[in-house]
């Protein structure tokens, strides 16, 4: 008689592959985040005082 062998279900190679995949997404976002400045509006002290 033919035993099937059990084989073990490893995790740790789809976890790793997750974990990659989330840095690589992770690290796209990072590089192409653009750094805006934020925006200085000049009031002239004649109209503040209106």
């Amino acid at each position: 008689m033919i035993y099937n062998e059990d084989k073990p279900s490893g995790i740790a190679f789809p976890l790793i592959i997750i974990l990659i995949a989330m840095a690589a997404i992770v690290g796209g976002l990072v590089m192409t985040e653009e750094h805006t400045m934020s925006a200085r509006v000049f009031v002239p002290p004649a109209a503040a005082g209106s």
